[in-house]
């Protein structure tokens, strides 16, 4: 297997690009150690997705705003690591754990290993410390996330990986497969649903309306989905995104007991306002802890916020795989 490593430079920021003859795998260890970009070398295809600003750079000033804004801002799409809280900002032990949590904008050091590279980052909102480890191999992209707790008590996460895929692997030929499961709708008056979820891929929404998550829309089609896929059939759990015209698709793998649920976040211009303006066309399947949005929300609807103790020390894994459609 050939692979080779080296230091380039992305809207500003320092990154690192890690190569097989499969892929090129952009790495951003300042910007939240995220995954910026997974290259199929073949095609050229880019698999990730990138919102229409961009990634602003480094020394962008930052604009007015609600801290969801702010954050927004910086995201710069790819493959983020939301942790501790995901979604909805959580006010958490006195402090303001905001939107996707500090992790996906945290600057984290980086050190090149044997097929990849090592990041770690000490958190300012939350007792954690954060290692992401980063290792390619033909066409894989292996995430391992540990985070060790170095407070005096505990504390509830939401922790999700968030890998974002874009045009031109979305369009209305891709389909979606994942291990069955149940499809959990969203809950934005903060009332749990009392009639039973239905099994993937049909997903009712809260406003009665249903549909088929397999199948995805063409851009601009209005649409705007999200739901929360729990209660795996298997220990192990894959999903496959594929679109046959492109011949190309990625499989992600995942434990169940890494991440009993995965969130599906689904743009194809349904949100006119802010923040895409009707001009997003990305689809989410995010590993996760629990759920719904927000920390807070995920203790008190479903009981699903993960405690973690005082000096304990958790590692999870997703895996991405470049396969054909």
């Amino acid at each position: 297997m050939t692979f080779d490593h080296r230091i380039i430079t992305v809207s500003g920021w320092e990154a690192h690009r890690l190569s097989t003859s499969e892929v090129d795998v952009t790495v951003i260890p300042a910007k939240g150690g995220d995954v910026h970009a997974i290259a199929h070398r073949p095609t050229g295809v880019d698999l990730l997705w990138t919102p229409r600003w961009g990634l602003r750079p480094p020394y962008a000033l930052p604009l007015p705003g609600v801290p969801e804004a702010l954050a927004l801002d910086r995201s710069g799409g790819g493959w983020n690591t939301m942790f501790p809280n995901a979604g909805r900002a959580s006010v958490e032990h006195g402090v303001d754990w905001g939107f996707h949590g500090e992790t996906w904008l945290a600057p984290f050091d980086a050190e090149v290993v044997d097929g990849g590279i090592v990041m770690r980052a000490t958190l300012a909102r939350s007792p954690f410390i954060v290692s992401k480890r980063v290792i390619v191999a033909d066409a894989r992209v292996t995430v391992t996330e540990t985070v060790t707790h170095v407070g005096a008590r505990p504390v509830d996460v939401l922790w999700c990986q968030h890998p974002a895929f874009g045009e031109p692997l979305i369009g209305p030929a891709t389909t979606v497969e994942i291990t069955g499961c149940v499809v959990n709708p969203d809950m934005p008056d903060d009332v749990p649903p009392t009639v039973a979820p239905p099994r993937w891929p049909d997903h009712n929404e809260t406003d009665g309306s249903h549909h088929d998550l397999g199948r995805l829309d063409a851009d601009r089609s209005g649409v705007s989905r999200l739901a929360f896929l729990g209660s795996f059939d298997d220990e192990q759990v894959r999903a496959r995104i594929r679109n046959p015209e492109l011949g190309l698709g990625v499989q992600l793998e995942w434990s169940r007991e890494d991440f009993p649920f995965a969130w599906y976040w689904y743009e194809a211009g349904g949100r006119q306002d802010y923040p895409w303006f009707g001009a997003a066309h990305s689809l989410a399947l995010e590993p996760a802890s629990g759920y719904p949005s927000g920390v807070r929300r995920a203790r008190e609807l479903t009981g699903t916020a993960t405690t973690i103790q005082p000096g304990a020390t958790v590692t999870k894994t997703v895996t991405l795989s470049v396969i054909p459609a």
